[in-house]
């Protein structure tokens, strides 16, 4: 039987007890599966047709572990294709997720995502001050973007934890 080196590393990682740490579970579950620094690695994502690695999987310092494919799949997709489950993700009994009061898991704050989201709407609003600046008419349906892309900027702050506009 030949080993290559990920199935020595995926060897690593699979504790023979069923409590086994959030971090081992995901590992255990996935392919070519990388080190790519303390606490961080590098794998094929489960739940696309992924050719080359691009799932990012980082263990917290209070063990949680966190899923970012850079494809766009989402922390339910991916777990889902693993046959976990988001309480996976985190140490401890499942059921002190909910009889200790944290509520519904939630998606973390990606600025990334808010900061491309205001950017194509800032491209929307320079293209219709640039109608403005020609002496353009601005119809109903460019009126109505424009108060579009106001609000989308506004939500974009305030998910980030600034004033509302």
């Amino acid at each position: 039987m030949t080993h290559d080196k990920n199935t020595r590393f995926r060897k690593a990682y699979r504790p023979a007890a069923d409590n086994r740490a959030p971090v081992d579970k995901v590992l255990a579950a996935l392919d070519k599966v990388k080190s790519t620094g303390p606490g961080k690695w590098l794998a094929l994502c489960p739940a696309h047709d992924d050719k080359r690695p691009s799932l990012s999987v980082r263990e917290t310092e209070d063990h949680r572990v966190l899923l970012k494919c850079w494809a766009g799949c989402g922390a339910a997709e991916i777990v889902n294709a693993l046959r976990l489950s988001l309480a996976d993700l985190f140490p401890g009994d499942r059921r002190s997720l909910t009889e200790h009061g944290t509520g519904p898991l939630r998606k973390p704050f990606d600025y990334r995502d808010a900061l491309t989201g205001i950017s194509t709407e800032a491209i929307t609003v320079r293209f219709i001050a640039g109608a403005l600046a020609r002496g353009e008419t601005l119809d109903d349906s460019a009126v109505n973007r424009l108060a579009v892309a106001e609000q989308r900027i506004s939500d974009a702050l305030s998910a980030a934890g600034g004033a509302k506009c």
